[in-house]
């Protein structure tokens, strides 16, 4: 009882008066804990930004370049006009001009390593591809002029069995540039500009090959 009686005197002399339930209520008070901050939209996006790549041939469209604006994914295939696309799940996405699906696949790592799309009712998967740095070192020069707006400009023929993401041009006073080892030989290329198969407008010496396609002719000698 006086021990009792001790506490009491205190509480009152602090000017808290003991009541039933006190350190329930202050705990009750107590600011909850923070959550972990959120990550900025655009940094999740991220992750799918890229360069999509099908065998030549197989359907018009052979790359798909994915890049980020802001907060906003974009696609761009080759032959068609670049498009927004909408987000709609976690790895699914719509064409803001046609309205059909980009759905991004995870590999066995849980990296996105394919990208799933529609072209004409049918459905295909392009793989994932790492494009090497700008090819500025080898004995023949190739240059285009103009496309000061493009994303990536490549170059492709026979020299690299028409690979569309191996010779990646870049940019030096004002105009796109590729430099390759050539043997002495005949070579048919073409310039890519944003998945665009383009001519070299400076040369003028062109071959229509067996599919029909008119592409460049360069004699190294």
């Amino acid at each position: 009882m006086k021990r009792l009686a001790v506490v009491i005197g205190l509480l009152l002399l602090s000017g808290f008066p003991a009541r039933p339930g006190d350190a329930c209520l202050a705990q009750s008070q107590a600011a909850p804990a923070a959550k972990p901050a959120a990550k900025p939209k655009a940094e999740i996006l991220k992750k799918y930004v890229g360069r999509y790549s099908l065998d030549v041939g197989i359907i018009p469209v052979s790359t798909l370049d994915v890049t980020l604006e802001g907060e906003t994914l974009w696609v761009k295939p080759s032959t068609l006009k670049k498009r927004k696309l909408i987000q709609k799940t976690r790895s699914r996405f719509l064409d803001e001009v046609e309205g059909t699906s980009y759905v991004f696949n995870k590999d066995a790592d849980g990296n996105y390593s394919s990208l799933t799309f529609e072209y004409e009712g049918s459905q295909y998967t392009a793989q994932r591809v790492a494009l090497p740095p700008p090819s500025l070192n080898g004995n023949t020069t190739f240059r285009l002029q103009g496309f000061a707006d493009a994303g990536i400009v490549a170059l492709a023929g026979t020299f690299n069995n028409w690979d569309q993401s191996q010779l990646v041009c870049g940019r030096e006073g004002g105009e796109w540039v590729c430099r390759v080892d050539l043997e002495p030989g005949e070579y048919s290329y073409k310039f890519i500009v944003d998945g665009n198969w383009v001519l070299d407008p400076d040369n003028p010496n062109t071959v229509e090959d067996e599919a029909g396609n008119t592409n460049n002719v360069l004699v190294k000698k």
